[in-house]
């Protein structure tokens, strides 16, 4: 049976040491020597890759633009909302922009924040912010990064949702900023 916790001190762990396992161009791995509160020693294997954004682009006649893209982590093609890594010094807002100026062509005219959270707490450092972005208007062409080969897809907001709902979206920002929108689209 769990005791009773006086605050969140009793449940933190201190740091007695790091090492870094690998460092990479985007991500770093350590093994973190902690001293849990009851006194015993463990290694916690930490990724830290960099901040990014996402944004759920959606014109004035609610249509979606999503990206469909190779993922070789999960193997498999995904749709998703434009996204990327925040360049150093680059504030959220200014990345959301330029993922869907490089990503989709269109650039939002109005970014309004929905959520930020941290994709995996139990071994990363990675957050993301979402944003819902309206007033698109064209940039130029879409110019992915060097090795990112994507496809543009337009979908009516209620289809994309059924997709999410069916299981056919597996990304977990695609998923919140969809889930999110539809709640507020509920409440009003």
């Amino acid at each position: 049976m769990s005791q009773p916790h006086d605050g969140n001190k009793s449940l933190e762990s201190t740091l007695i040491r790091t090492r870094v396992v690998y460092q990479g161009k985007y991500v770093r791995t350590e093994e973190q020597f902690v001293k849990h509160p009851d006194g015993s020693e463990a290694i916690m294997e930490i990724v830290s890759p960099p901040d990014a954004v996402g944004v759920l682009p959606i014109d004035n006649q609610e249509r979606v633009y999503l990206v469909r893209q190779y993922r070789h982590a999960i193997r498999q093609v995904t749709l998703e909302i434009p996204a990327g890594i925040l360049d150093p010094g680059e504030v959220p807002e200014d990345t959301a922009k330029r993922e869907c100026a490089e990503e989709i062509g269109l650039v939002p005219a109005q970014l309004d924040f929905i959520l930020c959270y941290y994709h995996s707490v139990g071994f990363s450092t990675g957050k993301i912010s979402i944003f819902t972005g309206t007033g698109l208007t064209a940039s130029y062409s879409a110019h992915p990064d060097p090795h990112e080969f994507l496809e543009t897809v337009t979908l009516p907001f209620t289809k994309f949702y059924q997709k999410v709902i069916a299981g056919e979206i597996v990304d977990s920002k695609t998923i919140l900023a969809a889930l999110w929108y539809q709640q507020s689209k509920d409440r009003r």
